[in-house]
């Protein structure tokens, strides 16, 4: 039987499948854009590779839109069909059903099952990093840093433990450990240049304790390291434009938007848009004129109004809506109405929280600032509850201030 990393047993078909998942587990763990196509390999080479096939549909969920979902949960079928004729180990078992709890938006029973995961496989670092975005969203930074710090002992010597020290980093940040975090998040690049989740940790760091030159020369730094990176690396251009925003640059942050935020929003995938539309909003803010800019990231958000996958990224769709006057932010919002009434971990954080988030961007919209500042006060306490970092979410307060 083929092993991953010497202690995870998968499907007994060919001998190296293990070799090729340690290599498919790495390249996603460096965000590296040829991951899909190491898993579409994989599964050409080795059909009754079981774990491949659910990286396929952990791949498709992690797109974070309704075409995705559709075809994770095609996959999540597939691999249904095959361990109940008993294809697969227990530890790929554990998988699907993780992937099925994901498409079911069981969160909270999904991480506590990836929590038993781990208690069993403590260097299981697929699952580990799964649990790790699922409590980002989730805006459980506790969790994500303690569910990580908990593992790590157990990583000494382990072939993808600087990752592993990445990931420590990102939760002692958004837990508000700025020191500790940014030691950690160097010795992972130091041992790692393609760890483009390690370098987003340490400029969170910087990002939040202001510290913008330090910000940008860190980036820029390291961007020749991220050539082979998915679109993650946007992201990073994000945070660099955050930074020449805190130095009043908003000649830099135009051409940054220009340059790479702006256009990355044609690949359709929810962080460039949330990065796209989240700037424009600051630069606004900042008192900096965005001319015709909303009307692309408009078409792109106009084909997810009924999307139900992520509360924040709906949220950010619904902004370029609202700024061009598009007929079908009223078509969103009546999305994220139904999307309150459904009894799945989502649905109870748009019923608790992100209707009035989406409440107070339409209000801010219409210059109604008595009716946005008392959106702003219900969902004030609860933010964290939509997901994403603390540097993320602070634009909803940044344009309460400044309404």
């Amino acid at each position: 039987m083929s092993t991953l990393d010497d202690t995870l047993p998968v499907s007994p078909t060919s001998a190296d499948a293990g070799g090729r998942l340690h290599d498919i587990v790495g390249s996603y763990l460096e965000s590296r854009a040829d991951t899909p196509l190491l898993v579409r390999e994989q599964i050409a080479r080795d059909p009754d590779h079981l774990m491949a096939r659910c990286m396929m549909g952990y791949l498709s969920r992690l797109a974070g839109d309704a075409v995705n979902a559709g075809r994770a949960r095609q996959v999540h079928a597939d691999l249904t069909r095959r361990v109940e004729a008993g294809a697969g180990t227990a530890w790929e078992h554990d998988h699907v059903t993780a992937l099925g709890l994901w498409l079911d938006d069981r969160l909270d029973v999904l991480m506590t099952h990836l929590e038993g995961v781990l208690d069993a496989q403590p260097t299981d670092t697929l699952a580990l990093r799964m649990l790790h975005y699922l409590y980002f969203y989730d805006g459980d930074a506790a969790r994500m840093r303690d569910s990580v710090r908990r593992r790590l002992p157990g990583y000494a010597g382990h072939p993808f433990e600087a990752f592993v020290h990445g990931m420590l980093s990102f939760g002692l940040e958004e837990a508000g450990d700025y020191a500790e975090a940014e030691t950690e998040g160097r010795s992972a690049v130091d041992r790692n240049p393609r760890d483009i989740w390690a370098a987003h940790a340490v400029a969170h760091v910087m990002e939040m304790q202001g510290r913008p030159e330090d910000g940008i020369g860190w980036i820029q730094g390291l961007r020749r390291h991220w050539d082979g990176a998915n679109n993650f690396r946007h992201h990073l251009d994000w945070h660099e434009a955050l930074f020449h925003l805190r130095r009043h640059d908003l000649d830099a942050v135009l051409r940054l938007y220009d340059d790479t935020v702006g256009p990355a929003i044609a690949d359709d995938f929810y962080l460039d848009l949330c990065n796209a539309a989240s700037l424009l909003l600051r630069i606004e803010a900042a008192g900096g004129e965005v001319g015709d800019r909303w009307q692309p990231l408009a078409r792109i958000a106009e084909g997810h109004v009924e999307d139900t996958e992520l509360v924040f990224a709906s949220l950010h769709y619904l902004m370029p809506l609202l700024k061009t006057g598009h007929p079908a932010a009223a078509r969103l919002l009546a999305t994220l109405e139904a999307w309150s009434a459904r009894d799945t971990t989502q649905g109870r954080v748009v019923a608790q929280v992100a209707l009035d988030v989406a409440h107070f961007l339409e209000a801010l919209n219409r210059r109604d600032r008595a009716s946005a500042a008392a959106a702003h006060d219900r969902f004030r306490q609860g933010l964290h509850r939509i997901g994403g970092s603390h540097a993320q979410r602070a634009l909803f307060h940044l344009l309460n201030d400044a309404a």
